[in-house]
């Protein structure tokens, strides 16, 4: 039986799981999380995850629900955000800018169905840039599948319309359906400074 100070030398060896979840404080008011693990939203608006995209080149998924699903697909906007706060969403409740204008400016309309996959991409090298793949088939740039030139802080979002569709945050290679189109494109890892 190995003594404790042996299973502690254990346990300090073994890497920290990481755990991204949806900030509920940069997502709109009308976002709830609907599971344990904080990384579904419901309801309406803008949603951002708690990490930022700071590697060359990351890649995560969203997996879609429809509540109604029917012969018409419901489009969700996908890509990255600046950090927001209540300030943000309270000035722009008071505005006249459309509620899907609000802080999705680095994102791209994907048209879905119940149990669609998007993968998204973000290069940041060179030309920063925005890729969407939906169940693992590049988007056609000319339908959205790209955005491009963004800056600054940015992370994970998604947008939901108003209706039933729900979103999951999927980050980890255990947990993509379709995972990376490419090897050299790695999952969303923390901020290197906090590590």
């Amino acid at each position: 039986m190995a003594s404790a100070d042996t299973s502690d030398e254990l346990l300090a060896d073994e890497p920290m799981p990481q755990v991204h979840s949806i900030d509920i404080a940069m997502s709109a008011p009308s976002i709830t999380i609907a599971n344990d693990l904080k990384n579904e939203v419901t309801g309406s608006g803008l949603a951002l995850a708690d990490v930022a995209v700071e590697q060359d080149r990351a890649y995560w998924e969203w997996r879609v629900k429809i509540g109604n699903p029917s012969d018409d697909s419901t489009t969700l906007m996908f890509g990255v955000s600046n950090k927001r706060n209540a300030k943000f969403y309270e000035v722009l409740a008071e505005s006249t800018v459309p509620p899907e204008k609000m802080g999705t400016k680095f994102m791209g309309s994907v048209s879905l169905n119940d149990g669609d996959v998007v993968g998204v991409v973000v290069q940041q090298s060179e030309l920063p840039m925005i890729q969407f793949y939906v169940n693992g088939e590049i988007m056609d740039q000319d339908d959205g599948g790209q955005v491009a030139r963004f800056r600054g802080t940015v992370f994970p979002s998604v947008y939901l319309p108003p209706g039933s569709a729900s979103a999951t945050f999927l980050y980890s290679e255990d947990q993509f359906i379709h995972g990376p189109p490419s090897p050299d494109i790695d999952p969303l890892i923390a901020e290197r400074s906090l590590m």
